[in-house]
């Protein structure tokens, strides 16, 4: 069963599941979600865990024999396998026979990253979505930030001035683990009310970007945000061949997208892989994107192609240009 994060107490409160498929690219929401799984086991009586770290030359057959052997010291136990690339060594096998006998004595709780829709339709996840609960778990959009960043203050029995509050948040978006270390910081301080002097002194500007958090900032043509992230990027010493592959994806998406409408483009998305939640910005985009500026866009990333493979020139400065173009303000 495919749930959502807000759900997960609830189902949780009504019993455990013999598996769990925790499953996103946000450390604090996925270890968070993690956290509460095993918090309510505990409350079920269920002390022991055992942690598997499934990474190349990983032996399953060691997974498989331990969800077999009862445990020594509980009745129940958790058997956690952490799958950092999200792709099984063994394709899968060793937990589609745990998902299709699921020992009575073990809960499963498998950690691993965003699954991409090809995962997602292998048989090994299909047993785990029937036998238990699927969570994957989505970054905190934009727009939904500041109040996801309100609540966490209000938890921490703080109040915050609007102004504050869009201090912190700008100072800390796109890193939640920076966010609540922040807090905590707010909390210590022993002041109740917090203000923007206050968010000012305490806190820092933590905020976290990515490539393609960079590339989302320019489909949407948001120029101010794009050019801030691109600086945090360089300043924190991110390889710009890394960055430009972003933007030149994107790029290449909205070039064959172009001109495409209605059942034409649903299938355009879908063979390009391009999800839902993302088909937004490119609509954006292609709206406010002529042919002629989309090409421009893609000549000015082959330059900065040239310049990050040693050509004298400075990819960044190039990379500047690129996000001017995509969010058609020069």
């Amino acid at each position: 069963m495919k749930i959502r994060q807000d759900q997960l107490g609830g189902y949780l409160a009504r019993g455990l599941a013999p598996i769990y498929l925790v499953s996103g690219d946000e450390p604090l929401l996925t270890m968070e979600s993690c956290d509460l799984i095993r918090q309510a086991a505990r409350q079920k009586g269920i002390e022991d865990r055992l942690v598997f770290h499934a990474e190349a030359g990983f032996d399953w057959n060691n997974v498989l024999e331990e969800a077999s052997a009862l445990s020594l010291f509980a009745s129940q136990r958790i058997l956690e396998i952490r799958i950092p690339n999200g792709k099984p060594t063994d394709k899968g096998a060793a937990l589609k026979v745990i998902a299709e006998r699921p020992p009575e004595d073990t809960i499963v709780l498998i950690i691993c990253p965003r699954l991409d829709p090809k995962t997602q339709n292998t048989a090994w996840f299909k047993a785990i979505e029937k036998a238990g609960i699927f969570l994957p778990i989505w970054p905190i959009d934009k727009l939904q930030y500041s109040g996801w960043l309100a609540r966490r203050l209000q938890m921490a029995g703080l109040q915050v001035k609007p102004a504050a509050l869009a201090a912190l948040a700008h100072q800390t978006e796109g890193n939640l683990l920076a966010a609540v270390q922040e807090i905590e910081k707010l909390r210590l301080s022993g002041v109740s009310e917090i203000t923007e002097q206050v968010v000012n002194d305490v806190t820092g500007d933590s905020s976290r970007f990515t490539a393609f958090g960079l590339a989302d900032a320019c489909l949407l043509g948001q120029l101010s945000d794009a050019h801030r992230m691109l600086t945090h990027l360089r300043v924190e010493g991110n390889e710009p061949i890394m960055i430009l592959g972003a933007l030149i994806r994107t790029i290449r998406h909205l070039v064959a997208l172009n001109n495409c409408t209605g059942q034409e483009l649903s299938a355009s998305f879908k063979r390009l892989n391009i999800w839902p939640k993302q088909q937004g910005p490119y609509k954006a985009a292609l709206q406010r994107l002529t042919e002629k500026e989309l090409h421009a866009c893609m000549h000015k990333a082959l330059e900065a192609d040239l310049a990050g493979k040693g050509d004298g020139h400075s990819p960044w400065l190039h990379m500047a240009e690129i996000v001017g173009l995509m969010c058609r303000k020069i």
